[in-house]
């Protein structure tokens, strides 16, 4: 089901096209006829057809975004201009893909290189379905690894490498910068509940204030604003038989079901281990066990499996690692920075064979510990990781809630090529919804709203993080 390698990209059909003098000028060239036999400049008596014997021709094509003729070059994993490369380069680091509606409403807008530039969403649309993959986007912190510094950027507005990294207690707004965005600053992420008061008329009845609180909550989880199209009343009266209580059956059930695939999921196998002969830890598979475990909990849920085998296969592609790693979290203690894990009856004997100790049936780790036995071209992805599970300790997600949010985020699509987007987004939607009841049960309505934009940020930060490790490790394949 999974392999250490990229899926090939949708390609577009190539075209040859020949260079031509009219866009080279050909070296000076030795007249014979000259008496002092003296190199001559070219002049208008060359004839314009004859093409560049000294240069390769190069393959072109139709842009399958905007259809205008490009160099035939792989980009982001599709082939595409590089007017369009820039764009979707521009959307991936800024986080806009979610914030973009389309201007005509019909999500299938002409784009050409006449008006490419109208509806930004259909356009970032057509990027993904010509096989332009986001997690190919180099972060600011790989560019700077791979081709230096810009000018006037300091080395050390990025994460420090992970060999002079120690946790302190580094407040939430430093964790924040340090995890993205060096310039972005977490006060500017944040809206106080006073700013949902104006939205929110507390002398409303109850019913009343819930149904813009569901509203303004899917908005800001979506978009980080309040500004993006809100949902009908036709839409939210589809999602009035949910409440507080389903929404508690909802995450007990899911909580139980991650249980169970930890129980029976083992990282021992005849296939896997969680270490390697040379005693580091196997991260490889294990990433693959953690997947593994995420997939036999979506099988067990009736949304999922109503569901095509292809958008399935999407979603788990986009999203399998950042649920799974939401999942994890409520594992992570962020008083001591250690993570505490439950195993199997297999995986307790193969790690004391090891002199590894365990607690009652139980293996706690801490940052320092895992990046000892790991590669190192994976230490700086660990240590993100560890900042970003402090980072998210902070939000102070209530654990009911963490369920349902580590199956809400499955059924995001905005980077895939889903066969009814309509069904997808009510999905979406309903898992939404029951996420903020479970919020509002213990934050209110306007602690919930507020939680919501926090998750947002959140919820950007590991998709990053995730792109650039499933590049390393796994692909999920029909």
């Amino acid at each position: 089901m999974f392999q250490r390698r990229h899926k090939k990209s949708k390609t577009s059909s190539v075209k040859s096209k020949p260079k031509t003098n009219s866009t080279h000028m050909p070296e000076p060239f030795e007249n014979n006829n000259n008496p002092t036999n003296q190199k001559m400049p070219n002049t208008c008596d060359t004839p314009p057809d004859v093409p560049d014997i000294n240069q390769p021709s190069k393959s072109m094509i139709d842009c399958p975004v905007c259809r205008d003729t490009a160099v035939a070059h792989f980009h982001y994993g599709g082939m595409c201009c590089y007017s369009c490369k820039a764009f979707f380069r521009r959307v991936v680091n800024t986080n806009k893909a979610t914030r973009y509606k389309c201007r005509s409403g019909s999500n299938q807008c002409d784009v050409s290189l006449a008006n490419r530039r109208s509806c930004q969403a259909c356009r970032y649309k057509k990027c993904v379905a010509s096989g332009m993959k986001p997690g190919l986007v180099l972060s600011d912190e790989q560019c700077q690894k791979k081709f230096g510094p810009k000018k006037g950027t300091k080395d050390d507005n990025f994460l420090k490498p992970a060999s002079i990294h120690k946790f302190s207690d580094t407040s939430l707004e430093d964790m924040d910068v340090e995890i993205d965005d060096p310039s972005e600053s977490f006060d500017q992420q944040v809206i106080k509940e006073n700013d949902y008061s104006v939205l929110i008329d507390v002398d409303k009845s109850f019913k009343e204030q819930n149904r813009i609180g569901r509203q303004l909550f899917v908005s800001l989880f979506t978009t980080g604003s309040v500004s993006s199209e809100k949902m009908t009343d036709a839409e939210l009266e589809t999602f009035d038989a949910i409440d507080e209580n389903l929404a508690m059956l909802t995450s007990g059930l899911i909580e139980r079901q991650v249980k169970n695939s930890r129980k029976f999921l083992s990282f021992y196998t005849k296939q896997r281990s969680l270490f390697m002969p040379t005693g580091q830890v196997n991260v490889n598979d294990a990433v693959h066990t953690l997947i593994e475990q995420t997939v036999l909990v979506l099988k067990e849920n009736q949304d999922f499996k109503a569901l095509s085998n292809k958008d399935q296969t999407e979603l788990l592609e986009s999203n399998s690692m950042v649920a799974t790693i939401l999942t994890s979290l409520e594992l992570y203690s962020s008083r001591n920075h250690t993570m505490t894990w439950s195993l199997t009856e297999q995986d307790c004997r193969a790690i004391k064979n090891m002199n590894i100790t365990t607690m009652n049936g139980r293996a706690s780790f801490d940052l320092s510990a895992v990046i000892a036995k790991v590669e190192s071209e994976l230490k700086d992805d660990i240590v993100k990781l560890f900042k970003f599970f402090d980072y998210f300790s902070h939000i102070g997600v209530p654990k009911n809630a963490l369920q349902v949010l580590s199956v809400a985020v499955i059924f995001s699509h905005d980077c895939c090529d889903i066969e009814n987007k309509e069904q997808m987004e009510g999905m979406r939607r309903r898992y939404l919804i029951l996420l903020f009841e479970c919020l509002s049960n213990s934050e209110g309505i306007l602690g919930a709203c507020n939680m919501g934009l926090r998750l947002h940020t959140a919820i950007h930060h590991l998709n990053r993080i995730c792109q650039l490790l499933a590049q390393k490790f796994c692909n999920v394949k029909e």
